[in-house]
């Protein structure tokens, strides 16, 4: 999940598939996001972005977001470059103590869509 910040301050959450993310090194990461979302504006308004990864552990990758060229023949593509300023850990404590994700979301995508191909393209896309 990625949360940016709405111009009345509020948190703006987006779901993004393991396509739409990657990392490029142990602090850098890159977004590929539709142009016209409202997180790509607050992105650009704010210059910043917490990515939520829930699996095995929790962890919450606070990051400032430069916005990035399009990429060429990608028009359906906004890019950034998230600067990772700090990553906490979400742990379960107390009663909840040993607590752990047991499932996940599953995305169901539409007929007709090729996820492989999409995932190569869009990866094709952000390393550009």
């Amino acid at each position: 999940m990625l949360a940016s910040v709405d111009p009345y301050g509020w948190p703006h959450p987006a779901l993004l598939s393991d396509a739409e993310v990657i990392a490029l090194d142990a602090t850098r990461l890159r977004l590929g996001l539709h142009p016209e979302s409202r997180s790509v504006r607050h992105l650009r308004d704010s210059g910043r972005a917490t990515l939520v990864f829930a699996d095995a552990a929790t962890l919450y990758v606070k990051a400032e977001a430069l916005a990035l060229p399009g990429a060429p023949g990608h028009p359906e593509l906004a890019r950034f470059e998230l600067v990772v300023q700090d990553v906490l850990e979400d742990r379960s404590e107390g009663e909840e103590a040993g607590g752990r994700l047991k499932g996940g979301l599953e995305i169901e995508w539409p007929a007709g869509l090729d996820p492989v191909a999409r995932r190569r393209r869009l990866r094709e896309a952000l390393l550009a």
